[in-house]
């Protein structure tokens, strides 16, 4: 009897982080680092810095400065690339620099790189000469086709273990957003909190974590039902959680994102996970 060949496990699709130098970036690139060593998965470090125009030299003295913010950013991601593989022993850690909005141009590198997830900095530093994060994080988190984590624990602090908050609409097509959470939990080994809002009973909430828990038997769920505004009640939720999930649906106008997920991505102190979706 002959053996078949077992076909290799297909890699896991590159985080990309979109790093501006502020501290919210730092920990942002710090989180996705232990996330991706964990995972399996390899890291990509983008700055995007302002498009300027090609200008020749009026003297031989004139030395132009135009590119030196540039190149100063390549030598901060080289640096910080350097950091993490020293830390995450293994872990593949590539450096890129793209001209443009950061809005736009890091959905755009995420979709040529084949990114699974974007990690960014829940909020930016108002010092910083050019902000890449606080509204772009939002703006890129609205528009996103992939899963997108906004951190904004300092970059010291280390995991709660305390376990995964998803928020569900079981009425809704929240497939993908269970499936995320129950895999986060899962490969993290915590324990899952599937939270409602609104007057329904149980048994619609209930139903749908069990659907999606049938194929992660080992991560523990509980459901909860909660009257309340919701962004106040899934930011009460994850207040010591590792990881909270929210769905934000897909072609959304104006910004993106409806007014729950905006609000949690604003005030949790956990990371928030935004899952497209619908």
């Amino acid at each position: 009897m002959s053996v078949q060949p077992v076909p290799p496990a297909q890699p896991a699709l590159p985080f990309l982080v979109g790093f501006d130098g502020s501290s919210r970036s730092l920990a942002a690139a710090r989180w996705a680092a232990r996330e991706a060593r964990a995972a399996g998965a390899p890291l990509r470090l983008l700055h995007v810095g302002q498009a300027w125009p090609t200008v020749q030299p009026i003297s031989p003295e004139f030395q132009p400065v135009l590119g030196a913010s540039e190149l100063a950013a390549v030598a901060v991601l080289s640096s910080l690339a350097e950091e993490l593989r020293a830390a995450h022993q293994g872990l593949t850690v590539e450096t890129a620099t793209a001209e443009g909005g950061p809005g736009n141009e890091i959905p755009r590198a995420a979709a040529r790189a084949n990114a699974g997830l974007i990690v960014l900095g829940a909020s930016g530093d108002e010092r910083h000469v050019v902000p890449l994060l606080g509204s772009t994080a939002l703006h890129v988190a609205g528009r996103s086709e992939v899963p997108v984590v906004l951190v904004r624990e300092p970059a010291e602090r280390a995991p709660h273990g305390h376990g995964v908050v998803v928020g569900v609409d079981p009425e809704g097509d929240y497939a993908a957003v269970l499936d995320f959470a129950y895999a986060w939990a899962a490969e993290h080994a915590l324990p899952l909190r599937a939270v409602h809002v609104g007057p329904a009973g149980p048994e619609p909430l209930e139903a749908a974590v069990a659907e999606a828990g049938a194929r992660y038997p080992n991560v523990p769920a509980e459901c909860v039902t909660r009257p309340g505004d919701a962004a106040h009640v899934l930011v009460d939720e994850a207040a010591t959680a590792d990881l909270l999930v929210v769905g934000r649906r897909h072609h959304r106008p104006l910004h993106g994102m409806g007014p729950t997920d905006h609000a949690v991505a604003h005030h949790a102190h956990s990371p928030v996970a935004l899952i497209p979706h619908g």
